[in-house]
């Protein structure tokens, strides 16, 4: 009789187990309408219904996707959570700070879910009176220089390529630039004027870009 009854336990989940997979798995449905139909429980105010991805940091990420490749063809479209941090490596250049990345293996890098960075509140300096060092986490820098002399010295590490600063000098002193940008042309911050500069990569002249002035 115990017999009987395993063998029939047993065809029953088999059963089950072919059904699920020719139609696909259901939570909180019996009808699955895809290859995985989550249903909200709404009669369960106390349970959140959601789907979390892999949350982890930008370093974490890094560590675990560097040279390694833990991520290639196979995880082509993989998704995770950044909780905080930027990239810094050139798959992960694209990460600008907290929010979902998919993992592209044509590139192969990290992108933003929808295409474009994650949006990000801008960080705007005090204003500036003389020399400045900017800092990685800056994004528009206020400068009010009326004194020779003044440098606004450029981050080379700690910042992704294409990292922009925006800046605006209001003083009647230009501000010199450090490390020199790789145009010629431009080695300051003219007096009353403004410039957005851009981080090309590596250290040293000409890490950095004058892409406009204004």
């Amino acid at each position: 009789m115990k017999k009987f009854l395993f063998t029939a336990t047993m065809l029953v989940c088999f059963s089950v187990i072919t059904k699920a997979q020719q139609r696909g798995v259901g939570i909180n449905t019996t009808s699955p309408a895809a290859t995985l139909d989550i249903a909200a429980n709404t009669s369960d105010n106390t349970m959140p219904d959601a789907v979390l991805v892999p949350r982890m940091t930008a370093a974490q990420l890094i560590a675990k996707d560097n040279t390694s490749g833990t991520y290639s063809t196979n995880q082509n479209g993989a998704i995770v959570f950044i909780t905080s941090g930027t990239g810094n490596t050139t798959r992960t250049a694209k990460i600008t700070g907290a929010g979902f990345y998919y993992f592209d293996s044509s590139v192969p890098e990290w992108k933003s879910v929808g295409g474009t960075s994650a949006i990000q509140p801008s960080n705007e300096t005090l204003e500036q009176t003389s020399s400045y060092t900017a800092q990685a986490t800056d994004d528009i820098i206020l400068l009010n220089v009326n004194t020779p002399g003044a440098t606004l010295t450029l981050p080379t590490s700690g910042v992704s390529i294409g990292k922009k600063y925006y800046v605006s000098n209001k003083g009647n002193n230009s501000v010199d630039i450090s490390p020199l940008p790789r145009e010629g042309a431009n080695q300051n911050i003219p007096a009353q004027q403004g410039a957005i500069l851009m981080y090309v990569g590596g250290t040293g002249a000409g890490s950095w870009s004058v892409i406009s002035g204004y």
